[in-house]
């Protein structure tokens, strides 16, 4: 069975800890266990949220490489990998079912090539939907708590260069979106510290 190997992390600071190194490494492992799995390609996203699959490059190759029947399965090393929600999980795999092609989770013990593998696959994305839930909704009374106390829930202000900042749009006349891209800001965050130093913000 022609197998493609498919890799995310979401942060930058997993990627630096080599997560889609050892992903890939757990997957290689699987395939190289059951001696009929032949790795065919490869397909990795760095630093893309799950929950946005129009962004992840890699996951786009995959599915139109999947139209294209240029393997028999997909494996990932854990369902979160592949997507966050049950909704793109149960869309994405029945794509692959439709053309044709399983969905194996080496971490969660799926293989959709079976019955009980399917069953397990729609059990357990339910249930790590319900988990995300719960978190995001106990963060979000954590928010409300400390806004109710006066504290300040947002993160904190970015230290920036305002002087070269300053001379950039003035001098330079660079745009605020690529000194936003110098500075790994929003151009709105650069537009605002201009307006406070007393900057005329030019039309666009």
């Amino acid at each position: 069975m022609r197998v493609a190997l498919y890799m995310r992390c979401s942060t930058n600071k997993q990627a630096d800890a080599k997560s889609i190194q050892l992903q890939e490494e757990t997957l290689k492992k699987y395939c190289d266990y059951n001696k009929d799995y032949k790795i065919v390609s490869r397909y990795v996203d760095e630093a893309k949220s799950g929950k946005d699959v129009i962004e992840r490059s890699g996951f786009q190759k995959l599915m139109h490489d999947a139209e294209n029947k240029k393997f028999d399965a997909v494996a990932v090393s854990k369902l979160d990998r592949f997507g966050r929600s049950v909704k793109g999980l149960v869309n994405s795999t029945d794509k692959l079912k439709n053309l044709g092609i399983d969905f194996i989770s080496v971490g969660d013990n799926i293989n959709t090539t079976t019955p009980n593998g399917r069953l397990l696959f729609h059990i357990l994305s339910a249930f790590a939907e319900f988990e995300r839930e719960i978190i995001s909704e106990r963060m979000q009374l954590g928010k409300e708590k400390a806004r109710a106390e006066g504290k300040l829930v947002h993160r904190p202000r970015k230290d920036l260069p305002l002087e070269e900042i300053k001379k950039l749009y003035t001098v330079n006349r660079l745009s605020l979106s690529a000194i936003g891209k110098i500075y790994s800001v929003h151009p709105t965050t650069i537009g605002d510290r201009l307006r406070g130093m007393g900057v005329e913000i030019r039309k666009l």
